[in-house]
């Protein structure tokens, strides 16, 4: 599908999001421009990853618009989404490997599925992709086998499978120490600059999303809607609401890392 000039990279309007019959997330609006790190933070239970779910297509929206490079989504079949799905990837919390498969060929299923390629030609594809996450000389090795930070990478290769202009990251420092947060933070910056994509991160990890991100939406699960929109640092250094304060300067925090680029 051949992306649209001068449009956004997601553009959500009016969107109402929720399941078995009950209202999660309403009224939102925002717009995530090509090119940026864009973070969807929030405590935890505040329609996050359901934010994420209904963008990719796995849930349809109650109501509202969302585009992806100027294309409808969210009226999109999910169970056949079609060229756009050749949009966008997306990175699992866990990496969402399947266990029985090497790496490589994790990263080929989705070649193998979606595209005319030749086996020769998916293999290339597949070691250039695990070669761009750093991962070359694993791709032999099952999901198993490797550190919760490499499957966080081997992850990223997948998503990285079809060259989508737009990323999306769930929760991708989860379960990670700081170092491995800290390269994996990194990592994602590297992949915006060198690929020029896209970067759509849901995270409450407030140390990544200050680490890289160029503007955020923060979610309130009580008002069920969105509390603030901007650069995490200037909200965090100038909002006055105490609640949204708080939040931005948790009580215990260690410092904030800086990704090393």
């Amino acid at each position: 599908m051949e992306i649209r000039k001068n449009c956004s990279a997601l553009e959500v309007r009016d969107l109402a999001i929720g399941y078995d019959g009950r209202m999660v997330l309403e009224n939102l609006n925002f717009t995530v421009q090509p090119g940026e790190i864009f973070a969807v933070m929030g405590a935890s239970g505040c329609g996050k990853s359901t934010l994420l779910k209904n963008i990719i297509g796995i849930y349809q929206p109650l109501h509202g618009s969302i585009k992806i490079f100027g294309q409808e989504s969210s009226s999109v079949d999910p169970i056949q989404p079609g060229d756009i799905a050749r949009l966008f990837g997306v990175t699992y919390q866990g990496g969402a490997l399947l266990g029985s498969l090497t790496l490589a060929e994790n990263v080929a299923l989705v070649l193998e599925e979606h595209t005319q390629l030749s086996k020769a030609e998916i293999n290339e594809r597949v070691q250039q992709k695990l070669a761009l996450v750093g991962l070359a000389e694993f791709s032999s090795f099952l999901p198993n086998e490797i550190s919760g930070g490499m499957k966080k990478r081997a992850g990223l290769a997948r998503a990285l499978a079809m060259d989508p202009p737009l990323l999306f990251f769930d929760e991708p420092s989860a379960g990670l120490d700081p170092v491995s947060s800290a390269e994996l933070d990194k990592l994602i910056l590297e992949m915006r600059d060198k690929l020029n994509c896209t970067v759509v991160i849901v995270s409450h990890e407030l140390d990544s999303i200050y680490s890289i991100a160029d503007r955020a939406v923060l979610l309130d699960k009580t008002t069920r809607t969105i509390a603030a929109v901007g650069d995490p640092r200037e909200l965090r250094d100038t909002c006055t609401t105490p609640w949204i304060k708080d939040f931005l300067t948790r009580k215990g925090m260690t410092g904030i890392k800086t990704a090393q680029i």
